[in-house]
């Protein structure tokens, strides 16, 4: 404080019976009662930082110990601001009456400030000086002292201070007991700095930070302090917005922004109550105290790296702060009858769609837990982020004749599959999605693995799983006879045959290399070395396994190539341990992979437990060890409910692909159906959609958006020229025989059988039945064309 200004003794703090009533009444958890103190302090440090760049930005939260806190402990939370002076003061603590109560700033000084610290303490002093006063300026609310003398006064302390020190600090002691209960938790304070994390993930976030998406989801990369420990923000694990899948011939990206504008509106700044046009006067608080804000609907949407039962959803933020968090009511779709139906996760109840909406503008419930969700605010979002229509192309052309094109619409329709591979970016080991690894490697990159910071590893994972799918590619063709008589003719440079791109053969004008006067032996490091080059990982198996009482780092690779030797003797997997590292080498032309379908883990583990038992000195027997290594594999069981699963997924595929085909001829493929597959159809479509007009969606095509497998199969028998050749199935048919086009046929009709039985059939505990199926709907899965 300079020598010019005044120094009040006191302040009136006087609040209304309404913020009275609030701070009764109100009740706050720990970190929602900082998050009200932390609110005021970003405030001060963005615009500070705009006002001066070269300000390194700082909040401090200084928590009692579990061994140390009690009553007279000490709640205290302070920056580095520019501080305030006593008129800033009085009006930032003046309950009811800050400028900050709903927009353009997090903090509510007044109303927040007195709910939160009247939760935590009785007493509360809060010490404040800018750059170049000589004091700091420290008011003391005791609010047990202010109902025994019926008086809001509170008294002011000025102490010397540095003129270049700067901020404020805001202290509370007389700790509620319940406070006090809640420190002794010897977990209460990394539970504070967790949940800060989450809800100021935006404000800590650093744009240029190394993680994928870093620029597209931003940040303002402040700094939060609790107990001398920087709190990390929880970034959203996300596929970088480069990646991109295959929706509609087009390129869908992993990750979109949103970017929504708004003309500006009318405030009140005492009570937050937005008008379209200017008023002289609020109808709720009757402030003068009206300004123009600008409003707008931005953030983005995104593909987490990861799919997870409860991990998932959008987080919706205001000025920064997030408000909701896994928030899925955008998922939801209601219905004209007003139900609630859920769209969104359909697979095994694993969503893996995040995103980020900011709304500034929007109105919030006091405790700044969700925001006002009857507000027009709210509901032109749903509108533009969401729509009214169902995300599901195909309920929406059945009801409303039209599909939803809104953002999210999009993003749902080509990321709602969690097939493994790089269509759907999602890890897999070959057979099956790695749900339970991929969420490990998602909680090294929450901890700050450097190497789990890109979607590298993910994508990795994604391509291996295709790699190990597909098989090795095919040996190439050996020369044709048409090279021979091209060379007969004195034609050879037109063959095949390898020359030096001017037609003369390297044994016709170059001399041959002398032979290696002396070959050394390939030593053990060279020969794994050479199997490496020709191996791809199994992603799910590099990591550290139990192996009785020892744990040791297993990596399974497939090869392709390339011989597997031990003893000179070619091996279907051969064995390498080293330094507490297990590497299993498999062959991928095994006769146990390529004649009777085993999975590369299987064959690498029944191969190599015998020295892995005498190696690690495994008590039991060999079955035993395989089946304790592969339980440590969760991702790998399979079970029926998976199977139903992903049979329903074919099958929407199937009628949503084949509804686009008989739209163009409904009558031709109506008449191919048996009287028992459309007398099934109707009843499906009364049972799903009372009010249908199935007259019209018999003439209309609609009809195929209610076929079960039945009819699907009746097509394929019945009028194969319909659905074959590209048209519902990859499979080749006009071009063929006709004894080879009824094995085309019968083919396609067996794999549909299958699918019957997963969809219609009782839930089956074999698990070679199950993997069976799981195999069938893979082979099912390639011969449907894609839309």
């Amino acid at each position: 404080m300079t020598e010019t200004e005044t120094r009040p003794g006191t302040l009136n703090l006087t609040p209304s019976p309404r913020i009275l009533e609030m701070i009764a009444e109100v009740d706050l958890q720990l970190h929602q009662c900082l998050c009200e103190l932390i609110d005021n302090c970003l405030d001060e440090l963005v615009e500070a930082t705009r006002v001066d760049e070269t300000l390194e930005p700082r909040i401090d939260i200084t928590l009692p110990t579990a061994g140390k806190v009690n009553r007279g402990a000490k709640v205290v939370v302070s920056d580095n601001g520019r501080g305030m002076s006593p008129a800033e003061l009085r009006y930032a603590l003046s309950a009811g009456t800050s400028g900050k109560q709903r927009f353009g700033s997090l903090g509510l000084f007044g109303m927040g400030f007195n709910i939160a610290t009247a939760r935590l303490g009785t007493i509360t002093e809060v010490r404040s000086g800018r750059r170049g006063d000589d004091q700091w300026i420290t008011a003391t609310i005791d609010l047990r002292e202010m109902q025994r003398r019926s008086s809001y006064e509170v008294p002011l302390r000025y102490e010397q201070k540095d003129p270049d020190e700067h901020g404020t600090l805001v202290s509370v002691t007389n700790l509620r007991e319940d406070v006090v209960v809640k420190l002794k938790s010897a977990s209460s304070i990394r539970e504070v700095s967790k949940n800060l994390g989450r809800i100021y993930t935006y404000m800590l976030r650093d744009p240029d930070g190394p993680h994928s998406g870093a620029q597209l989801m931003g940040g303002l990369n402040q700094r939060l302090y609790v107990n001398s420990r920087q709190v990390p923000p929880l970034v959203p694990c996300i596929w970088d917005p480069t990646r991109s899948v295959m929706y509609k011939a087009a390129e869908a990206p992993a990750a979109n922004q949103i970017h929504v504008p708004l003309t500006n509106a009318f405030a009140c700044m005492n009570c937050g109550r937005w008008y379209t046009s200017r008023y002289d006067r609020c109808v709720d608080c009757e402030s003068t105290d009206i300004e123009e804000r600008e409003r707008r609907i931005v953030g983005w949407l995104g593909v987490q790296r990861f799919a997870d039962k409860s991990d998932f959803g959008l987080t919706f933020l205001r000025s920064g702060r997030a408000i909701t968090t896994r928030d899925r009511s955008l998922f939801d779709w209601e219905g004209p009858d007003g139900d609630i139906e859920l769209e969104y996760p359909i697979e095994l109840g694993m969503g893996r769609i995040v995103g980020e909406i900011h709304l500034d503008h929007a109105p919030v419930n006091v405790r700044k837990t969700n925001f006002d969700t009857s507000s027009p605010e709210w509901r032109y979002m749903v509108e533009k982020v969401r729509g009214d229509l169902p995300l599901r192309p195909q309920l929406a052309k059945r009801l409303f004749n039209r599909e939803n094109d809104s953002p999210m619409s999009r993003f749902f329709n080509a990321f709602r599959e969690n097939k493994p591979g790089v269509r759907y970016l999602m890890p897999g080991n070959g057979s099956t999605a790695i749900h339970n690894e991929a969420k490990r490697w998602a909680q090294k990159f929450r901890s700050g693995d450097p190497e789990h910071q890109t979607d590298d590893k993910w994508y990795e994972a994604a391509a291996d799983h295709d790699r190990v799918k597909n098989g090795p590619p095919p040996e190439p063709a050996p020369p044709s006879d048409e090279d021979d008589w091209l060379k007969g003719e004195g034609l050879g440079h037109l063959g095949t045959a390898a020359d030096d791109g001017d037609g003369h053969s390297p044994s016709q004008d170059q001399k041959q290399p002398e032979p290696a006067a002396e070959t050394r032996p390939e030593t053990e490091e060279q020969r794994f070395a050479r199997y490496r080059e020709h191996a791809t990982l199994l992603p799910d198996t590099d990591r550290e396994v139990r192996l009785g009482t020892a744990q040791a780092i297993l990596r399974v690779y497939v090869t392709s190539g390339v011989e597997l030797l031990k003893d000179g003797q070619r091996q279907p997997a051969v064995v390498r341990i080293v330094a507490g590292e297990v590497e299993i080498y498999v062959d991928s032309n095994t006769t146990l992979i390529a004649r009777y379908g085993w999975s590369p883990l299987n064959v690498a583990l029944v191969c190599a437990a015998p020295q892995l038992k005498s190696v690690y000195s495994v008590s039991g027997s060999i079955d035993g060890l395989v089946t304790s290594i592969l339980e440590q594999f969760p991702d790998r069981r399979v079970d029926s409910s998976a199977v139903r699963s992903r049979a329903e997924m074919l099958l929407e595929g199937l009628r949503d692909r084949l509804a686009d085909l008989t739209s163009k001829d409904a009558a031709t493929f109506w008449s191919a159906l048996s009287g028992q597959s459309k007398r099934a159809a109707e009843s499906y479509a009364i049972a799903v959609a009372p009010d249908v007009d199935w007259k019209a969606a018999v003439e209309n095509g609609e009809f195929a958006r209610y076929l079960g497998v039945e009819g699907v199969l009746d097509l394929v028998s019945s009028g194969p020229e319909l659905v074959l050749d590209g048209g519902l199935f990859r499979t080749t048919y006009a071009a063929l025989g006709e004894e080879t086009q009824a094995d085309q046929v019968a083919r396609v009709s067996a794999f549909l059988t299958d699918l019957k039985r997963m969809v219609t059939g009782p839930p089956l505990q074999n698990t070679l039945e199950l993997s069976r199926l799981l195999l069938t709907a893979d082979l099912l899965d390639a011969e449907i064309v894609q839309a």
